[in-house]
């Protein structure tokens, strides 16, 4: 019964205390925004939005810079890391 007990209670401390991944706490030189990599499925552009220039990865949309949108092709291997998006590879390669 003690033994029940104190792996509760070590799972609760674990729960509280910062980790080592990339949450609060976690290491400096790990990346602070959202990664995305996929394919290109679509693009888009909207003349009445505030984000005119949409890419669709895995049937979400992203608004990307026009000069990014301009260069990038229906499946295309894209990346957005440290706010930046990038090109990986292009479709056909």
């Amino acid at each position: 019964m003690v033994k029940v007990l104190a792996v509760v209670v070590l799972m609760a401390v674990a729960q509280i205390l910062p980790s080592c991944g990339g949450g609060p706490g976690g290491a400096a030189d790990e990346p602070t925004g959202p990664q995305v990599i996929g394919w290109v499925d679509e693009k888009r552009s909207r003349v009445w939005e505030t984000i005119p220039h949409i890419i669709v990865i895995n049937q979400h949309e992203y608004g990307v810079p026009y000069e990014f949108w301009a260069s990038v092709g229906v499946g295309d291997l894209v990346k957005f890391d440290n706010g930046r998006w990038s090109i990986v590879r292009r479709a056909g390669r």
